[in-house]
């Protein structure tokens, strides 16, 4: 178990170490200022339209071997940021590394939950998410400080250092149950969790707008150097991490739709803040944002967890998180062509406020509980 916990936490801070410079970089080998935004975000792309069918094939012909190639592909693209000197060999390299973790991450989750005793899956489960969230806060800390100290291509080498301990940390890993002994999936889509869906694709979306474009991107006219880009890229993740438990037991007691409208509020205090781009307001920003991000998240999956096929539920949930990634990142680099800097927050943070409401419980109040 912890040595899969800790494969996680080096698979996700290769995927993010590289999250502060990827804008600033793709702009330096001549790419357009959308696609700078494309090249930061597109890693979620694959994961977005691959993760759930993975998890499905995972199922039918084990959780090892789409594990451990999973990590390969990461460790092949993390190499393949090194020989990158066009936009496009770095928007492929960073497609391969969205793939491995398309292949890795659903795999990690159903292992970790396999092996885990029945009683205690759901902290099991929790410690996982908090060491991957972790991995993604250590990342961007460490690619911004390399990259200050020593230039942006060792970062990259940093990734790859990265992406091989994740992959000899599965060395001796197996599958708990054979493939032919494991749950065949329904596909059953859960019409009932549709708005919590909505309003994790919303947030995640205006959240990775300002973490993964717009502070790597505008670091420079902000004055801020990739050190201060990769801490505050840092924050938000940090936070998402450590509100995740408390989240999941403010979900428990006041409903999972309550608990996503309270966390959709916060992500737009935090985009409102972020209009100022003084440290102190971009800290705050990081902050608020990565605390809502982590609070909508937590009540999503929760929510998905009541659902009969939770499997599918929670894949689909993944899903939507890694379309809303890119979506985001994407759209902000389009928006940045026609908006300033604090014209583009302002319109995500009414934009996150105005679908806030969506998983209102139908009696305010009660605690909500998703009809199986």
């Amino acid at each position: 178990m912890l040595r899969l916990i800790l494969s996680g936490f080096f698979a996700y801070a290769a995927l993010s170490c590289v999250i502060p410079i990827i804008p600033s970089y793709a702009s330096s080998l001549g790419a357009s200022v959308l696609l700078s935004a494309i090249a930061a975000g597109v890693f979620a792309l694959v994961p977005a339209l691959a993760m759930t069918p993975f998890g499905f094939l995972s199922e039918l012909y084990g959780r090892r071997r789409f594990l451990v190639g999973g990590a390969l592909t990461s460790v092949f693209a993390s190499f393949l940021y090194l020989q990158s000197n066009t936009p496009s060999l770095l928007i492929f390299s960073r497609t391969l590394h969205g793939l491995g973790s398309a292949l890795y991450v659903p795999s990690l989750n159903a292992l970790v939950a396999d092996i885990s005793e029945e009683g205690k899956r759901g902290e099991a489960i929790g410690r996982l998410q908090t060491a991957l969230m972790l991995g993604f806060f250590a990342g961007p800390l460490a690619g911004g400080l390399v990259s200050d100290l020593y230039g942006m291509k060792y970062t990259f080498i940093l990734a790859l250092f990265f992406s091989l301990l994740a992959l000899t940390l599965l060395v001796g890993v197996r599958d708990s149950c054979k493939p032919k002994d494991m749950a065949r999936p329904k596909l059953i889509f859960p019409k009932e969790l549709a708005s919590f869906y909505a309003v994790m694709f919303v947030g995640t979306a205006t959240s990775s707008s300002l973490a993964l474009f717009a502070i790597p991107y505008y670091a420079p006219d902000m004055g801020l150097s990739p050190q201060q880009a990769g801490i505050l890229v840092a924050v938000l993740f940090f936070f998402s991490a450590l509100i995740r438990i408390p989240a999941g037991i403010m979900a428990d007691m006041a409903g999972r739709g309550l608990v996503a409208v309270f966390g959709m509020a916060v992500t737009a205090i935090g985009l409102f803040s972020a209009t100022k781009s003084d440290l102190i307001f971009l800290f705050l920003a990081s902050l608020l944002c990565g605390a809502g991000n982590g609070i909508v998240n937590t009540a999503v999956f929760a929510a998905a967890s009541d659902y009969e096929n939770r499997g599918y539920a929670m894949g689909l949930a993944n899903t939507v998180l890694n379309a809303g990634i890119f979506v985001g990142t994407a759209l902000a680099g389009y928006m940045a062509g026609f908006l300033s800097y604090q014209s583009m927050m302002l319109t995500l943070a009414v934009v996150t406020l105005a679908f806030s409401p969506l998983t209102l419980p139908k009696r305010f109040g009660r605690i909500f509980k998703v009809e199986r």
